[in-house]
């Protein structure tokens, strides 16, 4: 009988090659079926049919056979994770996110090893719960100066208040203190209202209606009668990012009484003109890598996918200078429906002009903004004042072009309003470049820079043993190929290098050009839907990868790549970099890392919400500045292993140097480029990546000369988390 089944399973096979994976899928299960005591031995080239078939499923729209197909195999494989947590991730695509949590879950509790099963639990509750609400909950003044602004205008037994875009009800709850005749609460994220209709329930509150739509959907008649005060929070770092004109000006058509009031009352948005290194590096190419690219006087931008600013803690950088006066760039009414319209529909710009204050650069505007929530009570982001409220980052008007000013000089510039969201207005008559982020990020990082420049001459020393550097063939997958620039301009014969983008490749060619290169000896792999195919059997000399994310991860598909390059299109000899990749570990303990993942009830005031936010915590934060990060070192950074394909599983003693508690564990890495030539970290103010943070949960109490067991969990496609616990 099995040997009949084998003869099924090579047939199963054989149609899996030829393309009919639909066949070769039922083949399989039935195989299993009719004999279980198969399945250990098929499992895995079973789930690899199945994860092709429902690829090309997904390609055509067919939802329906996917889960069909994912049915069938969980009731002969109840346990397998692999299949639990693929179910989810076909669940998250389509939109199913309660049903996806709850497979990553019990995937999870099968195996709390399990790292991509984390990872995707951890996507689902992003995507659920944005991080900036325990950010805003967890702003205590922020708080008290809203319920303070509420109680001054809610009036006793008269008020039918509205809280527009509600989250967790809690402004509607300090509202209810004021016992208004009425009280609706709304938002559109069903996630959010169920969190606030669990709050009131918990507090038995009959007399609050929450309601699942943005407030734009509704009319008076669906809340009983207009309003007479509204109350909202729809700001972001820019003041109108949040669509809060338009919020404001339906609400004065269709729900808000005549003589109603607005919390807040009026708003100020105010701009200076800054120098600041940190800032300028993180959206322009520095002078020096454009003069060592011999393009001295482009002006290469980050590419920002049509954001107007971005946002940052401007009072966390050290080297930030105000180069300018403040100048109040607009004023709002949120009473007046006039200067609601005129503001959101205005298409003139606002022309302003600042006095420098002293000489210098000006290479960044920074804006911030006042709430006057009523006459008496106000809220300010200004990074300057010990008084902010930090609920909200400062806005970042990053593509301007850095101009000198001498002390009183007068610098010039325009804002508009574009569709209600304030928008630098940049110079039409200056040529900017635009590049990917981790181009930018790589090409600034002057120290990495440097160390790569440092091995290029080794790397030829190396090389001129084996092979006449005529003949030397790189492949360069960095974000911006600097080493195999550097390897042609010394006369190697061709280049392979990536591309993030179209916008990089325009750049890279742009650069060859400048430096006068044959561009016919380069091949450009733009995108990330290459593969090794595009190699065939080409063999490399020098061959230079680069598996990290932006945000501190490592790419696994880069990863992956790296290795196949390494042990299959290595010319004999050849030269492989970097040479080590080492991952290092350091407990900490973070109030910011906190306070933006964990809601404190002391900082809500009057309710609790913590048991319903919460839930919502993640195991894992990106995209971690060191340099910035307030925090206090729990033990000493630690080698954890090496970033290769033989990290296993494993448990790190780790000593612990002070007493406290730990709440996450910060991860960085190490990269020795070439043998013996030392290390350079990656956790630097300038960095190419950023760190990543590993959250404990609860916090873990330590003493010193305790040793913490960190367990490095390790899949087999190679990702990776840090769990910590402690032994004393």
């Amino acid at each position: 009988m099995e040997e009949i089944e084998g003869d099924y399973v090579n047939y199963a096979r054989q149609l899996s090659s030829s393309g009919n994976l639909s066949k070769s899928f039922d083949i399989y299960i039935s195989v299993f079926e009719k004999n279980p005591r198969l399945k250990n031995m098929y499992e895995p080239e079973f789930q690899i049919v199945m994860m092709r078939y429902n690829e090309t499923l997904s390609a055509a729209g067919k939802i329906e056979d996917i889960f069909t197909n994912f049915s069938r195999a969980i009731k002969i494989f109840p346990k397998n994770v692999y299949l639990l947590n693929e179910i989810g991730k076909y669940l998250y695509k389509f939109g199913y996110y309660e049903e996806a949590w709850s497979h990553f879950q019990k995937a999870l509790s099968a195996n709390s090893g399990f790292v991509n099963a984390e990872k995707n639990l951890n996507s689902v509750k992003n995507l659920l719960v944005e991080r900036w609400h325990f950010r805003m909950l967890n702003d205590k003044k922020r708080n008290e100066l809203f319920r303070a602004a509420i109680h001054e205008i809610v009036k006793f037994g008269k008020d039918n208040v509205i809280d527009v875009g509600t989250g967790t009800g809690l402004l509607a709850l300090f509202a209810r203190k004021c016992q208004p005749l009425t009280i609706t609460a709304c938002d559109g994220s069903s996630v959010m209202t169920k969190i606030a209709e669990n709050i009131i329930q918990d507090y038995e509150i009959n007399d609050i209606a929450i309601v699942n739509k943005m407030s734009t959907a509704m009319d008076y008649k669906e809340i009983g009668s207009k309003c007479t005060v509204l109350v909202t929070e729809m700001f972001d770092a820019g003041l109108f990012g949040e669509h809060v004109l338009q919020t404001l000006l339906h609400a004065w058509n269709y729900l808000i009484d005549v003589g109603g009031k607005v919390i807040p009352g009026r708003a100020e948005f105010f701009v200076a003109g800054v120098n600041c290194n940190y800032l300028n590096l993180k959206y322009q190419l520095g002078q020096g890598i454009k003069t060592l690219l011999n393009i001295p006087t482009a002006n290469v931008h980050m590419m920002s996918n049509d954001e107007t600013y971005d946002c940052e803690d401007v009072h966390s950088f050290k080297d930030l200078k105000y180069m300018t006066e403040e100048h109040s760039l607009i004023k709002i009414d949120f009473n007046n429906y006039d200067d609601i319209q005129d503001k959101l529909y205005r298409s003139e710009p606002f022309n302003i002009d600042l006095i420098a204050t002293q000489d210098g650069e000006i290479n960044c505007m920074i804006g911030w903004f006042n709430l006057y929530l009523t006459d008496n009570v106000t809220i300010t982001t200004d990074p300057r004042s010990e008084d902010r409220c930090n609920a909200w980052q400062q806005a970042v008007f990053f593509d301007i072009i850095p101009k000198e000013v001498k002390k009183n000089d007068s610098y010039t510039t325009q804002f508009l309003m574009n569709t209600g969201k304030l928008t630098m207005v940049p110079n039409y008559n200056i040529n900017i470049d635009k590049i990917s982020h981790e181009a930018l990020r790589f090409l600034n990082d002057s120290e990495y820079v440097k160390t790569i420049l440092g091995c290029v001459g080794m790397a030829c020393v190396y090389l001129g043993q084996i092979i006449e550097m005529a003949e030397i063939v790189v492949i360069d997958l960095c974000p911006f190929p600097l080493f195999g620039l550097q390897m042609l301009k010394r006369g190697a014969k061709s280049l392979v290098c990536t591309a993030r983008t179209y916008n990089d490749e325009i750049f890279i060619l742009k650069v060859l050009e400048a430096n006068k290169i044959d561009i016919s000896k380069i091949t450009i792999l733009v995108g990330d839907l290459w593969n090794l195919d595009s190699f065939v059997d080409t063999l490399f000399h020098a061959i230079f990868c680069h598996p990290f994310e932006l945000c501190g991860e490592i790419d696994l598909r880069l990863k992956d790549i790296a290795h196949e390059l390494k042990t299959s299109h290595l010319a004999p000899g050849g030269l492989y970099m970097p040479a080590t990749i080492s991952i290092i570990g350091q407990l900490v303990d973070s109030h910011w890392l906190d306070i933006n993942n964990r809601v404190y009830d002391e900082n809500t005031i009057d309710y609790k919400v913590s048991g319903y936010m919460n839930v919502y915590q993640v195991s894992q934060n990106f995209c971690i500045d060191m340099s910035r990060l307030e925090y206090t070192p729990m033990s000493r950074p630690t080698c954890l292993g090496e970033c290769s394909n033989e990290l296993r599983s494993f448990v790190i003693n780790v000593p612990i140097i002070k007493d406290g508690t730990a709440n996450a564990i910060l991860c960085w890495y190490k990269i020795e480029l070439m043998e013996d030539i030392g290390e350079i970290a990656t956790n630097r103010s300038d960095g190419f990546v950023d760190s990543i943070a590993f959250l404990a949960d609860p916090k873990v109490p330590m003493k010193k000369g305790d040793i913490a067991n960190v367990l490095r969990c390790v899949d087999p496609d190679g990702g990776f988390k840090l769990l910590v616990d402690i032994e004393n």
